[in-house]
């Protein structure tokens, strides 16, 4: 009896051997699965973070690429009106400011170059030229170099139209202006050329009841002028 209960109890313990052993492979495949995922997971997540930060800079590379391409040729380069008033005929650029007025000519300035410049020369020459008094003053308050003398004669220019009988168009942007062209006619850094512009627009605008003329610098006046004396304008105005 015993030998055959000893021999039963063999059989079972074999029987449970594959068992236990497959638990055993079982819960090394377990193991291993987590040591590789504790391993490998950080190294997926920096790949991911780089990845992002990859396709985030992409956009703004985009952009800036964009911003540094070359600005597409002014239409107005091509228009019959603007090429015909680039050149030295007044009656042209009373045409294009006929078309134009102030606005479309003020808006021209921002393509720079030979369309800014026959803008400026067109301005004095628009029914509505007033209204350009304010922006024209404020570029030529930051500008310098080359670019001032055209935004001082346009200036000018505009400043030394007849009066027309009617209401101010801007009598705010005027008086701004005003004070900015006494701002400029007192700047020591300019030259003589640029400051006499600067001035001979004041006055002209002095003339209006826009400024005080005795703020106008005249140190650039002949010796005994009486123009330069009573702050009226130090020359024939175009």
């Amino acid at each position: 009896m015993k030998q055959g209960r000893g021999r039963e109890g063999a059989r079972r313990a074999r029987r449970r051997a594959p068992a236990a052993a497959r638990l055993a492979f079982v819960a090394r495949l377990a193991f291993v699965a987590f040591v590789t995922f504790v391993l490998l997971a950080p190294l997926g997540c920096r790949r991911e973070q780089g990845s992002a930060g990859r396709a985030s800079a992409s956009p703004a590379s985009a952009a800036a690429s964009s911003s540094a391409a070359p600005r597409p040729p002014s239409p107005r380069l091509t228009d019959p009106r603007w090429r015909l008033a680039a050149g030295d005929d007044p009656l042209e650029c009373a045409r294009l400011a006929e078309a134009e007025g102030a606005s479309g000519l003020l808006a021209a300035l921002d393509d720079g170059g030979d369309v800014a410049l026959t803008a400026l020369r067109a301005l004095p020459y628009a029914d509505d030229a007033d209204l350009a008094l304010g922006p024209l003053a404020e570029r030529a308050r930051a500008a310098s170099g080359l670019p001032l003398p055209p935004l001082l004669e346009a200036l000018l220019g505009i400043a030394g139209r007849p009066p027309r009988p009617r209401e101010p168009l801007d009598p705010d942007g005027a008086r701004g202006a005003a004070a900015v062209l006494v701002e400029l006619s007192g700047r020591r850094d300019l030259p003589a050329d640029q400051r006499a512009l600067a001035i001979s627009a004041a006055r002209a605008l002095a003339e209006r009841g826009l400024v005080d003329p005795l703020r106008i610098p005249a140190d650039l006046d002949p010796e005994g002028s009486v123009a330069g004396a009573a702050g009226g304008p130090a020359a024939p105005r175009p």
